[in-house]
């Protein structure tokens, strides 16, 4: 979501290729210069709501970024 219009509604979705090599990048340079924590957004990822996305907060940031710091959730932004 590269916009606020819509932010609290809207669905974004994706490929893995645009995922990997367009979004995933700055957030590896992030963590590699050492950024501790993440903030989950409002908006839902292939469906789910970002702060309850299983593919975003474990697959990707846990697993294949390799991110051992915190997720904090946008004001609001947490549904379950």
């Amino acid at each position: 979501n590269n916009q606020e219009i819509y932010r609290q509604t809207m669905n974004v979705e994706l490929d893995d290729r645009t995922q990997h090599e367009i979004y995933m990048p700055v957030f590896a340079a992030a963590f590699q210069a050492g950024a501790g924590s993440v903030m989950c957004s409002y908006n839902k990822v292939y469906g789910v709501h970002a702060c309850e996305n299983e593919k975003l907060l474990t697959t990707i940031l846990r697993e294949e970024l390799g991110f051992k710091g915190f997720v904090m959730s946008d004001w609001g932004a947490t549904h379950d």
